[in-house]
């Protein structure tokens, strides 16, 4: 089996086992609020925002130390790769250390100033705690090999390790409390347990597909780090843009966190998904501007036409759907507003398609150039949401959210990818406005959320869905494909030629 049908066929498989994963997750958050209260469950979801914030320490040294391996991954330089490997490792178990020291002063002064209706202070500090080691274990035990996995293309095998043992720590965990009906810390403490088992695996597996760069001896090359200055100020806004909206409403109104993040998160796996797959052509679009690959662009255009067709079936599917799947899941009395809906499918589109954009930008390394479109974000968000959440509520975090990234974030990164690295005209303000009207007219067509939301059984929302999938892939392929024919149809001829 070739080097690509083996990363198809792993694609294939982590997505089918990242969709049991995301059924799991959603019948754990129904278990969490049946069994321990609504108010235990937006610990758990503003907690997870809140040690997000600990990548922070990470200052994107995977992300530095990836990019400069891609140059003597291509000279098979192997002390060079064994240096920065070694590097890399060492780097990251001292961020782990920072990091552990932190978030066991959050765990002590978070609950202070959290809106708590009934969960103790203990209770919620140890809550956190055990949160914050669940989230740091993988800083000393994966994220480096991660990373090598990475720069080796085989992206598809970390995705495999992690979603397999995901499923397994959320099917233990669904386990213990439904059966077992352990208390909410010894649940916690099965992320953390299987979080190190993860760690291992990836050991085997490093020394399995990465052979010959083992070198103990090695002298650890920290070079990568003088990027990381940069990488930081990225890192800073996307946590501004995408993990302070829990954290506001948990100080404003604690019970507006678990309608929020059901909204959100059942919007956030449809780019998850989407950044399963494309992450796995970052190495390949990194290398192809390396070499100075003149074919760059038009294969860039056929990966932003599979995203363009992604994100208009998500967003029809959304809208249409998401109101009669909230109260089947967890009740009518969690429902939001049609303007949060559409607020949300907006960002959704965006995050189904500027992936595409980034990997470009990374690949060329230019963290320097786009770090104050990022600030600019990030700092734009977080005032609007400060201000608008008084007056709207969870609308005006989601508009504040909305208007930077669309004014801020994607306009300049997008001139960068275009002009600076592919030399071509900026053009993807036409294709957001294909993909708007295209997905408008599907919602049209579909009804909307027409009817009183939950009225549905399970079976029927289910067939629902799978028809509008369909419909929407029919006719999504359709469009996408007349807009960026002329790039399809070299891709497909010089494949045929192979």
């Amino acid at each position: 089996m070739g080097k690509e049908t083996k990363r198809y066929v792993g694609i294939i498989c982590s997505l089918f086992m990242y969709f049991v994963y995301v059924i799991l997750l959603t019948v754990r958050t129904k278990m969490l609020i049946g069994s321990y209260g609504s108010e235990v469950n937006a610990v758990f979801q503003t907690s997870s925002q809140i040690f997000t914030y600990l990548i922070l320490f990470e200052s994107g040294m995977s992300a530095a130390y990836q990019f400069k391996l891609y140059e003597p991954v291509n000279d098979k330089d192997m002390r060079k790769i064994a240096g920065l490997f070694n590097g890399l490792k060492k780097s990251m178990r001292k961020i782990a250390m920072r990091m552990t020291a932190v978030l066991l002063v959050i765990a002590v002064i978070y609950p202070f100033i959290m809106n708590r209706v009934s969960i103790s202070f203990m209770k919620a500090g140890l809550i956190l705690c055990l949160l914050g080691i669940r989230f740091v274990i993988p800083y000393f035990v994966s994220i480096a090999n991660k990373t090598l996995l990475n720069v080796y293309d085989y992206k598809y095998v970390a995705d495999n390790v992690d979603s397999l043992g995901y499923l397994a720590i959320t099917a233990v965990e669904i386990l213990a409390i439904r059966l077992l009906h352990w208390p909410v810390y010894g649940v916690l403490l099965i992320g953390c347990i299987g979080n190190i088992a993860i760690g291992l695996v990836y050991v085997f597996f490093i020394r399995k597909v990465c052979t010959g760069i083992q070198a103990g001896e090695t002298v650890p090359d920290f070079e990568p780090e003088g990027m990381t200055k940069d990488i930081l100020f990225h890192q800073i806004t996307g946590l501004l843009n995408n993990n302070i909206d829990t954290i506001i409403l948990s100080i404003v109104n604690i019970m507006l966190v678990t309608p929020y993040h059901a909204y959100y998160s059942t919007m956030y796996y449809f780019p998850q998904v989407i950044n399963k797959i494309n992450e796995n052509y970052r190495t390949k679009i990194g290398m192809k501007i390396k070499q100075r690959d003149s074919g760059l662009y038009g294969y860039f255009q056929v990966l932003l036409a599979f995203h363009m067709v992604a994100a208009i079936i998500s967003v029809a599917v959304f809208v249409s759907n998401i109101n009669d799947f909230i109260v089947l899941w967890i009740g009518k009395e969690f429902l939001l507003s049609d303007c949060c809906v559409i607020l949300l499918a907006l960002y959704l589109m965006l995050r189904m398609t500027i992936n595409i954009i980034f990997l470009v930008r990374d690949g060329a390394g230019l963290y320097k150039e786009s770090k104050w479109f990022s600030f600019r974000e990030g700092i734009v968000n977080l005032v609007l949401s400060v201000i608008l959440v008084y007056f709207w509520g969870i609308e005006g975090i989601l508009f504040a959210t909305v208007f930077a990234t669309y004014t801020m974030l994607l306009p300049g990164n997008a001139r960068l990818a275009y002009n600076k690295v592919m030399g071509k005209r900026n053009t993807l303000w036409a294709d957001y406005l294909v993909m708007i009207i295209t997905a408008a007219c599907l919602v049209w067509g579909f009804g909307g959320s027409a009817g009183e939301p939950g009225s549905v059984s399970w079976k029927i929302l289910l067939l629902r869905l799978l028809g509008q999938a369909f419909v929407g892939t029919v006719i999504a392929v359709v469009v996408v494909a007349a807009v960026k024919w002329k790039y399809i149809s070299k891709y497909l001829l010089n494949n045929k030629r192979k």
